[in-house]
């Protein structure tokens, strides 16, 4: 199964690096998520509040790419007639999905890049880490999380087949809850308890605490604990959704 999953992993990500789609998403999004919040907070907010917008669009792209790309992925594998062979693969559905989603999220470090660097030229946004160590294990930990949440969305995807567009309804209420687009003051109440359970929470919080100078273990640890939490609810929602699709027949596209 680790073979699998290091194969898996590496085929994933060589076809993201081939696919126009993909590509042209991660270079073009990153820039207009960035101007945008740019462009809300104002040349007169403050450097490090410029750089939290930035990290937070950066955040946004990952979510985006997990749940979109890897929904249009499997859209691709049910076109191509190869979803069948790998629900009817001896290694658990669970190890060749994971792959999927979490080279969809580490492809996001390119949206990260992109943003940084283009916050940095184009608005003079200051790029200082103040502690790259803690940065660093903030991305990997924010990458294992959102992949594994989209690993519960892509459970769906077994089952339905129009599992691209069910990704993309699923990028902006994630975005709102989280506080990736405004800020938790101004959200409802009762919002708060759901972001809680939302990597992308946590994972704007380990970064903009390593990247401005605060303590992002804690949020670290978070990410973590919910990556495990989403590996445990994942596995019975694939094992479920591929008995339906089995019994429903709706792994083929006719």
């Amino acid at each position: 199964m680790i073979r699998a999953f290091a194969s898996g992993l590496r085929v994933h990500l060589v076809q993201l690096l081939r696919s126009p789609f993909d590509i042209i998403g991660m270079l073009v999004w990153p820039i207009i998520f960035a101007s945008i919040a740019y462009y809300l907070i104002g040349v007169d907010g403050s450097p490090g509040l410029l750089l939290s917008a930035s990290l937070g669009a950066a955040v946004m792209m990952m979510w985006s790419q997990v749940i979109v790309g890897s929904g249009f992925a499997l859209d691709n594998q049910r076109i191509q007639g190869t979803l069948e062979l790998l629900v009817a693969a001896p290694v658990p559905l669970a190890v060749l999905f994971a792959p999927i989603m979490i080279a969809s999220a580490m492809f996001g470090l390119y949206g990260l890049l992109v943003t940084l660097v283009w916050g940095r030229f184009a608005f003079g946004i200051p790029f200082r880490i103040d502690d790259p160590v803690a940065f660093a294990a903030a991305t990997g930990s924010s990458i294992v999380a959102i992949g594994l949440l989209g690993m519960i969305a892509a459970s769906t995807f077994v089952l339905y087949r129009a599992a691209f567009y069910l990704g993309v309804a699923l990028q902006y209420p994630v975005y709102i809850a989280c506080g990736l687009i405004v800020p938790f003051s101004v959200l409802p109440g009762w919002l708060d308890p759901i972001s809680w359970l939302l990597a992308p929470t946590w994972g704007l919080r380990g970064l903009r605490e390593a990247a401005l100078g605060g303590d992002p273990w804690p949020d670290i640890g978070v990410c973590l604990l919910l990556s495990a939490a989403y590996f445990v609810i994942a596995v019975p929602c694939l094992w479920g959704f591929e008995r339906l699709a089995r019994g429903r027949a709706t792994l083929k596209l006719a």
